[in-house]
């Protein structure tokens, strides 16, 4: 059985409601439905340890009543939700596009290479896209984690990957070239998968390190015949991601958290 605290902070903590302002009114009207119960019990001359016990049993099933409250704002609960992947999207996107095309110009002034040629080009413009669906895909998957009970992260994969699999059809159909979508999601699910099943930090750091190297090494293999500083700048740049990549596992959760909590107050 209950207590009234216990009771009242289930239905609250399950029935999923947006809004900080809506749940501290339906806490409220809780306990004063509890408070009429009991003063039912004690005017039916119950002995005192009874009367909370009567109370209870006559207030409901606690997992139904949030179920209730759930189905009323589950098109609320979406919006908030949506609105804070978008949000923590582009925060998170643009902390860590910041980071890595900072550190790129820094590599781009030691070893002597115009900073115009770094910052203002197409590559420029397809990595931002590239770490914009890495985000995305990134936050993507802990959102998609919250739906399932077992197997979470596998079942978000598939989930994620159905969905980025429409896009690049769509993408396609209409001669738009999304080569984004995928890199993204692929990077994404790397992060996240080293996240959860390699708990040691040096490890997964030490793992996206020799990843994005290998990436680099692969990069200038495909290209034309290049310069040594070249070679140098390429595999640097590579490194610079994986960094950048580090950060956004770091913060993209607590910037998700902060603007989750702090949309319920708005």
């Amino acid at each position: 059985m209950y207590g009234v605290d216990e009771l009242i902070a289930r239905v609250v903590g399950l029935s999923k409601i947006p809004s900080q302002k809506r749940r501290q009114a339906v806490v409220a009207e809780l306990r004063a439905h509890l408070e009429d119960c009991m003063l039912a019990a004690r005017e039916s001359d119950h002995a005192g340890d009874q009367i909370d016990q009567l109370a209870l049993a006559n207030f409901g099933d606690p997992d139904e009543i949030a179920r209730g409250f759930a189905r009323v704002y589950r098109h609320d609960w979406m919006m908030l939700r949506i609105s804070v992947f978008l949000l923590s999207t582009i925060t998170v996107a643009g902390l860590v596009s910041g980071t890595i095309l900072a550190m790129q110009a820094g590599v781009a002034i030691g070893f002597g290479i115009p900073l115009v040629k770094i910052l203002a080009s197409r590559h420029t413009v397809i990595e931002i896209l590239d770490i914009l669906s890495t985000v995305a895909a990134y936050l993507g998957l802990i959102s998609m984690e919250t739906l399932f009970r077992h197997h979470r992260l596998q079942k978000a994969i598939a989930l994620l990957a159905l969905g980025i699999g429409v896009l690049t059809a769509l993408s396609d159909a209409t001669n738009i070239h999304a080569r984004f979508l995928v890199f993204g999601f692929v990077n994404g699910v790397f992060f996240r998968a080293t996240q959860v099943l390699i708990k040691n930090r040096g490890t997964r750091t030490a793992i996206t390190a020799a990843c994005f190297a290998l990436a680099g090494v692969i990069s200038f293999q495909l290209q034309p015949a290049i310069s040594q500083i070249a070679i140098a700048v390429n595999c640097t740049s590579w490194l610079v991601m994986a960094a950048g990549y580090q950060l956004m596992t770091k913060v993209a959760t607590r910037v998700e958290a902060a603007l989750f909590e702090g949309l319920q107050w708005i």
